[in-house]
């Protein structure tokens, strides 16, 4: 990663994001939106195929069929893209998680289970395991960096999200405390996150495999508390 970090805010990537979800009338605005897009779709390729540190501002430009300071207007460093690139994951899986509903037949260590592998299968559906990888060793190399505070910042927003369904799933059959339940759902999202990070980790390790242990944890979580 270059010495350059994040300088646009959260905010702002998410107004962007936001006139693509409004469809812009507009024909200014259209084409902004429509170069935009382009030029993420043009990072997040070649981000997956050449690797991060390999992609330039500029081959990212030719694959856009814009000019290099053209991308610059929009993001002023990769990092920035790289962050789009995750805030878009993030809304996607927002959009599936806000439409998720748990059979009421499962149990519920098994919705539990399904709805974190989904959580998986989107964070990768749009950003390999390469890719990954340089994000979350981003998070160790530079902890005060406006990146790693951005992407905290959304994986706080997961793991509410989590809890929100954790809460709601949990009160459907069962009675417990919400600071208990709280505390649970914090255990079990923090469990993914360490089992996301051996995911990207280990290239042999597919989807199947992962979600299999991640049932298997579940069980045995659930099996040795009152909250079950």
């Amino acid at each position: 990663m270059g010495k350059r970090t994040v300088t646009a805010s959260l905010e702002s990537i998410s107004d962007t994001q936001t006139a693509n979800i409004e469809r812009p009338t507009g024909l200014r605005e259209r084409q902004k939106v429509a170069r935009y897009e382009r030029i993420l779709s043009s990072a997040r390729s070649l981000f997956n195929t050449l690797d991060f540190d390999n992609t330039t501002m500029a081959a990212i430009a030719e694959r856009a069929e814009v000019s290099t300071p053209t991308v610059f207007n929009y993001f002023n460093t990769k990092d920035q893209l790289l962050l789009a690139l995750v805030l878009q994951v993030h809304h996607e899986t927002q959009e599936w998680v806000h439409g998720f509903k748990a059979q009421a037949t499962d149990e519920l260590s098994h919705a539990i289970c399904d709805f974190l592998s989904m959580y998986t299968k989107m964070s990768l559906k749009s950003i390999n395991r390469q890719t990954w990888r340089h994000v979350l060793a981003t998070r160790i190399r530079m902890p005060d960096s406006d990146f790693v505070a951005q992407y905290d910042a959304l994986t706080r927003e997961m793991s509410n999200d989590f809890y929100a369904f954790f809460k709601h799933t949990f009160s459907d059959r069962k009675q417990a405390e919400n600071g208990q339940l709280k505390a649970f759902a914090k255990i079990i999202f923090n469990h993914w996150s360490v089992m996301f990070v051996e995911l990207v980790r280990n290239e042999n390790l597919d989807l199947d495999e992962h979600a299999d242990r991640l049932r298997s944890d579940m069980s045995a979580l659930f099996g040795v508390t009152s909250i079950n």
